[in-house]
């Protein structure tokens, strides 16, 4: 996690430098302490604050996964308010006052984490970590932290509050779980089997498919990030092409996008524009597979002469997909887009309560 550390006072300096040192975070003080501050910390990698505090803190949060300000909460509110977006996308942040006595979770504190870094702060200065979410306060099951733990997509996150709600407030959540959960569920926690059950109207789903859930109902719709997609194309063909044929494949195999964990293809299409442009493009990383493996296993997949004849292996998609992963299966054979071809492999994946 990048972290700055940031201070206004020459003692909130002083602890900034220590925190600084026991947690890698870049360090921000005012011009006039650093001198001194790098003596302490014998350490170059101290820099000042510029210009406009309100500024500079929102160019601190549009750079570093969490911020952590030394100072009195009042100056901070006032100072990120403007670049607040929202809880799926705000960095963590965290106050503490200048003696270490408080470390205050005040923004992102489940998916930023900064509830987990209010605790190791206080731990680092013996002081107190000061945490509000109310799930927490209550001691009942964070849905936003469980997805982020199990590397959970959340779908629809404004909807997050009524399971929130209702787990805090004493009421039943159901959750519906396509991918096996190890670990005890709370006692105001129900698995179940489908998403008919009428007597519970506040769900929770891990699917990878795109489900048609009760009008009626709160949902909220996790994904689990375990699909690869095996791709193969022609030479020169864009990223719009492939995006729109990614959009047409998972449309009619009615599997979500944000499931997808990453890219696969063979080590012949590596430096193809159009297939770099388009992983950039959604973020997703690309893995390459060698065709000496894919040899390995290509008479167990669809086999194309044509492809055999230009790239070295009859096939691309299919075994690129499940080689990329960890334990994967295919779950989508090969269909082809002017040009393109496409595959879906599924990770075996736990969830962990």
């Amino acid at each position: 996690m990048k972290t700055a550390v940031t201070a206004l006072t020459k003692k909130g300096s002083e602890l900034a430098v220590r925190i600084g040192k026991e947690t890698s975070a870049k360090v921000f003080i005012k011009p006039e302490f650093i001198a001194k501050a790098q003596v302490l910390d014998n350490n170059p990698d101290i820099a000042a604050i510029d210009g406009n505090f309100t500024d500079f803190a929102g160019s601190l949060l549009e750079n570093y996964d969490a911020v952590i300000f030394i100072m009195a909460c009042g100056i901070v509110v006032r100072a990120i308010a403007p670049f607040i977006r929202s809880k799926a996308v705000d960095p963590a942040v965290v106050v503490m006052d200048e003696k270490g006595q408080y470390a205050i979770s005040l923004l992102s504190g489940h998916l930023g984490g900064a509830n987990a870094l209010a605790e190791t702060l206080a731990g680092i200065t013996g002081g107190k970590p000061v945490i509000t979410t109310a799930t927490d306060v209550n001691g009942v099951l964070a849905f936003d932290l469980f997805a982020q733990q199990n590397d959970l997509a959340i779908e629809n996150i404004d909807d997050l509050k009524h399971i929130s709600s209702a787990l805090v407030n004493g009421g039943i959540v159901g959750l519906y779980s396509e991918l096996g959960i190890t670990g005890e569920l709370p006692e105001n926690v129900k698995l179940l089997e489908n998403l008919s059950e009428e007597a519970i109207k506040t769900v929770v789903a891990v699917s990878n498919r795109t489900l048609e859930f009760p009008q009626d109902s709160k949902i909220l719709c996790l994904r689990p990030r375990n699909l690869i997609l095996g791709l193969g194309c022609k030479r020169g063909t864009s990223k719009e092409s492939i995006r729109r044929a990614v959009e047409s494949f998972m449309q009619l195999n009615k599997i979500s996008r944000r499931s997808i964990k990453c890219i696969a293809t063979a080590d012949i299409k590596k430096d193809e524009q159009g297939i770099s442009d388009y992983c950039s493009e959604q973020g997703l990383e690309l893995r390459i597979i060698n065709r000496e493996e894919i040899k390995k296993v290509e008479h167990i997949y669809s086999a194309s002469d044509f492809v055999r004849s230009s790239t070295g292996v009859s096939s691309i998609a299919e075994p690129s997909a499940v080689l990329a992963g960890a334990n994967a299966r295919l779950i989508c054979k090969k269909t082809a887009y002017n040009g393109i071809t496409l595959a879906l492999a599924e990770e075996e994946k736990e969830l962990y309560i």
